[in-house]
């Protein structure tokens, strides 16, 4: 374990991890034989979340519209936290300081503890990173410390570099369709212009959109390298690929985005006590 600024550096062999829990218990940098895998954190970044190499969503993921949304009898409305966007978006974890419990050379445990606010539940995060010789393991989870049921959604928001040369496979059936505000409206069948069930272009088309009944496993390529993604309690999938930017996100997630509004039952129901987690790896390896 290396400690550089507030930074706290993993290393295993050809991986290295540069972990940021200041702001928003991130990654600033995770490269695999000097080579970034994920987009690396600008030497000159501010404290803006977005500027991270991957950050933490919890205790829920994407947008919630007009903040507002019942569970059960209780009506919760929270507050935009992010000042280019009216609808809050991906939980509180990423814009808060979790604390370091636990590090070795190689692995590291982060723990965050939030809501009894706006978001009525409190609860406790934890972050659980672990490097091997060449991949990244990464175990988000939400434990109720509440007095009554909380809805959780879990998901990973990890930036990768070069996507004019990269290409996507995942296999998910459906998607979620968006309004200009980027609100899910409408689940239909994958389009067959934005299917990945077979390796393309990550820039074809843009997208800001949920992808569901993913199959937990996706791959990236590049010339020079491949990263396979696999999850676990993550059947949702979200690839933001803004036209005419030089990076992309693959994010997988445990419910899609607008659940919590749809009220439908989609969102994990934690009981008091209780503990729900994601895991998702990264697998890197010549292309």
């Amino acid at each position: 374990m290396n400690l550089a600024i507030d930074y706290l550096v993993l290393q295993h062999e050809h991986t290295q991890l540069i972990l940021d829990a200041v702001h928003g218990g991130g990654i600033r940098e995770f490269n695999w034989r000097n080579r970034p895998i994920f987009r690396p954190t600008p030497q000159d970044a501010g404290n803006d979340s977005f500027d991270l190499a991957c950050f933490p969503m919890v205790p829920y993921v994407n947008r919630i519209a007009g903040g507002r949304f019942s569970f059960g009898a209780r009506g919760v409305h929270l507050q935009s936290n992010w000042s280019q966007d009216p609808h809050p978006l991906h939980g509180q974890g990423w814009r808060s300081p979790w604390t370091i419990a636990d590090a070795t050379d190689s692995s590291a445990t982060l723990t965050f503890e939030g809501g009894g606010d706006e978001w009525p539940w409190r609860y406790r995060a934890e972050q659980q990173f672990q490097l091997s010789p060449s991949a990244l393991c990464v175990t988000l989870s939400v434990e109720n410390l509440a007095l009554s049921s909380m809805p959780a959604m879990l998901g990973l928001h990890p930036y990768f570099g070069d996507a004019a040369r990269a290409r996507l496979e995942a296999r998910a059936p459906r998607v979620w369709l968006t309004d200009r505000a980027s609100l899910p409206i409408e689940k239909v069948a994958t389009p067959a212009g934005w299917s990945f069930d077979h390796a393309r272009p990550v820039t074809a088309v843009p997208l800001d959109n949920c992808f569901a009944d993913w199959n937990e496993s996706a791959v990236l390529l590049w010339p020079d390298r491949r990263v396979n993604i696999h999850a676990s309690n993550c059947r949702y999938l979200h690839v933001y690929a803004p036209a005419g930017r030089d990076f992309f996100c693959v994010e997988p997630q445990s419910a899609a985005a607008g659940a919590l509004t749809r009220g439908q039952g989609e969102a994990e129901v934690v009981a008091p006590g209780g503990r729900f987690e994601v895991r998702v790896s990264f697998e890197i390896g010549a292309a």
